[in-house]
């Protein structure tokens, strides 16, 4: 008899990591209206391997936008995306809530993950999954300390 196929491996996501609050940053910079939307496609390891700016903003976010986003990120087929809505002051709008709603639904049965809806301001971006603020890493003072007892030594 010919071995077992084990098809469970296959039909399982492979997790994808989020990219850095830098990498965000890097990804999305430059000028944008309030508004606009950014996708950030991510490759394994949390790398942004691709930027897309649909040319309409997430101001009206309605079940048309949600479907129109859904066809761009299922078409690209990247392990996982990122969606970046730009706000002045980095807090999310009542559309953008609204939108993450609607593409969690959306893409759920597709191969790409989505990772995150984030508003990103100037001074602040802000996270749909976990609901608040992302901020930067903390540096370790204890690593700092220790090198400058050792030199102090």
């Amino acid at each position: 008899a010919p071995p077992a196929i084990n098809c469970r491996h296959e039909l399982t996501r492979m997790p994808v990591r989020c990219p850095s609050l830098a990498a965000i940053r890097r990804a999305s910079a430059g000028e944008s209206p309030d508004g606009a939307v950014q996708l950030l496609f991510v490759r394994e390891g949390g790398r942004v391997g691709l930027v897309q700016r649909p040319t309409e903003t997430a101001n009206g976010a309605d079940q048309f936008f949600a479907r129109y986003l859904e066809r761009m990120i299922t078409d690209v087929a990247a392990p996982g995306v990122l969606v970046a809505v730009h706000r002045e002051d980095g807090r999310p709008a009542h559309t953008d809530r609204r939108l993450w709603t609607m593409l969690k639904e959306r893409l759920e049965p597709s191969p790409t993950t989505l990772l995150d809806l984030v508003a990103i301001g100037t001074d602040q971006v802000w996270s749909a999954k976990r609901g608040g603020p992302l901020k930067p890493p903390r540096r370790r003072r204890s690593a700092r300390k220790s090198a400058s007892r050792a030199a102090a030594r």
